[in-house]
């Protein structure tokens, strides 16, 4: 090879390696992009070419990393809910422990003077407020559903949309890596692609030799192969996935968000609900039963104070129409007269288990509720700790760019040097002639 072929060589590698440190500079401060490193060779001629150009990645970091964002991902939308639960059932105004407080209290208060119609009063209008309580807490966690739903068809159409991104990704990398080509930026988005996809719902991420990823969920069902992209859907909150011709069921192990909502539905919202059911229920059905054992202002036999539907007791809880302070049946006896209660110390009697049975639901939600948050606090550090190492690994160091710059600009300048000595000699050479 001649001295002039041989600097030519080493020059345009100097250019390349020198475009591909720019382009390093250029996306330093871009998301999900790898710095990219040359290989240089000889060649059998002895000059110089640039044998590959490749992301500096660690493949251990990027799936330590997708499966730490599936878990902030899961528990983000899990203490979003049960936070709100837990704020719904504590509430000052409208928490049930402090309407039945102020049920029980005016009772205690009409227990001084039972014939008092401003005491009885009292009673109903704190009784309708418990019922409306109930009623209020009922609709809200209801609301939740149409919220959780909506979020779900949400998630679910970005993780379709990511899927058929990562398999059109994986389709150009196989063309172009078999035409010998710098797949670099296209693996960055693929990378970029799963990460987001990791927030929605777990996936396992297997690398193929052709340079495609292969993605699973949780139980094993393919979601994405090659070129070709499963499709989730959503139907009346049960999630199904659609691969060719098979159908597979979602449901455990989903991970990220959309795991992190059914979940939440099935552990906290469903049971909570069924719990508030049960106590509104039970609070009418005891104080019921009290109520129509005792006599009213007249001496009569009482009547129910509160109504329900069994198929929602705590949405459906309500005052029985037409009922008066005279109905109040605090007597227990139908010819002791007005100043008896009797029947409303029993009355009276029912608020410590009543109580209890609330509270014990709240704590439990509470307790829920301080997990989730500390496994959230836990994992987002996580994601942070292991950003920060593929920064270190992956991420662009402008100091090291620039003095790996000046190297592969003083090999240029010498390159060009070359050239230009070879050039003279030749042309000192032929001036002998």
């Amino acid at each position: 090879m001649s001295l002039i072929s041989t600097a030519t060589s080493g020059l345009m590698s100097s250019q390349v390696v020198m475009n591909m440190i720019g382009q390093n500079v250029a996306n330093a401060t871009t998301e999900g992009y790898s710095r990219q490193t040359a290989q240089l060779s000889s060649t059998s001629d002895g000059g110089v070419t640039v044998s590959s150009i490749s992301r500096v990645v660690d493949q251990y970091l990027n799936t330590q990393l997708w499966n730490a964002t599936s878990d902030v991902g899961y528990d983000t939308s899990y203490s979003e809910y049960i936070s709100a639960t837990e704020e719904l059932l504590s509430s000052d105004s409208m928490g049930i422990d402090t309407l039945l407080d102020d049920f029980y209290s005016a009772l205690s208060a009409a227990s001084s003077s039972p014939d008092d119609d401003t005491l009885r009063e009292a009673v109903l209008s704190s009784a309708e407020a418990l019922a409306n309580g109930f009623n209020w807490l009922s609709e809200s966690l209801n609301d939740q559903y149409s919220s959780i739903n909506e979020q779900l068809a949400t998630s679910v159409s970005s993780v379709n949309d990511l899927s058929s991104t990562i398999a059109e990704l994986n389709q150009q990398i196989i063309t172009l890596q078999a035409q010998g080509g710098d797949t670099s930026s296209l693996e960055d988005s693929r990378d970029q692609a799963v990460t987001e996809l990791s927030e929605l719902i777990a996936v396992d991420v297997t690398e193929q030799a052709d340079g495609s990823y292969t993605l699973t969920l949780g139980q094993g069902q393919p979601l994405v192969s090659g070129s070709t992209a499963a499709t989730l859907s959503l139907n009346n909150g049960d999630v199904s996935l659609q691969y060719n011709s098979q159908t597979f069921s979602v449901s455990d192990d989903v991970g990220g968000n959309i795991g992190g909502l059914l979940d939440y539905v099935s552990e906290v919202l469903e049971p909570t609900i069924s719990a508030l059911n049960e106590q509104a229920t039970s609070i009418a059905d005891e104080f019921n039963a009290l109520q129509t054992s005792g006599y009213d202002l007249d001496s009569e036999s009482g009547s129910a104070l509160f109504t329900y539907s069994s198929s929602n007791a705590a949405g459906s809880l309500a005052l029985a129409d037409d009922f008066t302070t005279d109905d109040l049946a605090f007597s227990d006896s139908a010819t002791s007269g007005s100043s008896n209660n009797n029947n409303l110390l029993l009355m009276l009697d029912l608020q410590e288990d009543q109580s209890d049975s609330y509270s014990t639901l709240l704590a439990d939600v509470a307790i829920q509720s301080s997990a989730i948050s500390a496994t959230l606090s836990a994992n987002t550090e996580l994601v942070d700790s292991v950003e920060s190492s593929i920064s270190s690994t992956s991420g662009v160091n402008s100091d090291e760019e620039a003095a790996n710059l000046l190297i592969y600009q003083a090999a240029y300048e010498a390159n060009a040097k070359v050239i230009t000595v070879a050039g003279e000699l030749f042309d000192t050479l032929m001036s002998m002639f």
